[in-house]
């Protein structure tokens, strides 16, 4: 390491023009070069990158399997404003809400959530859309972009 380092040094001085500025200036500017450089390959720490939304879908028996199979194809195809969707298996519960729901849980995800009713609606007309943010805003583990779609 230390070998490397006095490599570097040593070029740093050879290349240096005899002729006109200090070698404090080069190493400055290299110095910012490099961290430009390294700024421009690597994410800031106050850019986020985008969180992907995550939507499960509950059925309640075998029946409602293909159902939900069309549905996630539907849904698929579709590209949401905030971007895509990763959609989770289809998971069979033995509980559930008498009607169709699509659920979302934080205040800021209702207008994609509006968005993904809409397609829902077409298919499913008597769908609702659930707004859980009052109970589970302030919960942590549930983060922003969770939807679930209840059939």
């Amino acid at each position: 390491m230390n070998k490397i380092i006095l490599a570097i040094c040593t070029l740093l001085l050879f290349s240096y023009p005899a002729s006109g500025g200090s070698l404090d200036a080069l190493i400055n500017k290299n110095v910012t070069r490099s961290t430009q450089s390294y700024q421009a390959a690597t994410l800031s720490p106050t850019v986020q990158p985008a969180t992907v939304a995550q939507c499960w879908i509950h059925i309640r028996s075998d029946r409602q399997q293909r159902l939900a199979r069309e549905i996630l194809e539907t849904l698929m195809k579709h590209r949401y404003q905030r971007g895509t969707i990763e959609w989770k298996p289809i998971q069979k519960v033995d509980t559930g809400p008498q009607r169709s729901q699509l659920r979302y849980f934080k205040r800021q995800d209702q207008r994609q959530a509006q968005e993904i009713f809409e397609v829902l609606r077409a298919l499913i007309p008597q769908i609702e859309l659930s707004d859980e943010s009052a109970k589970y805003e302030n919960v942590d583990w549930i983060k922003s972009g969770h939807y679930e779609l209840w059939l």
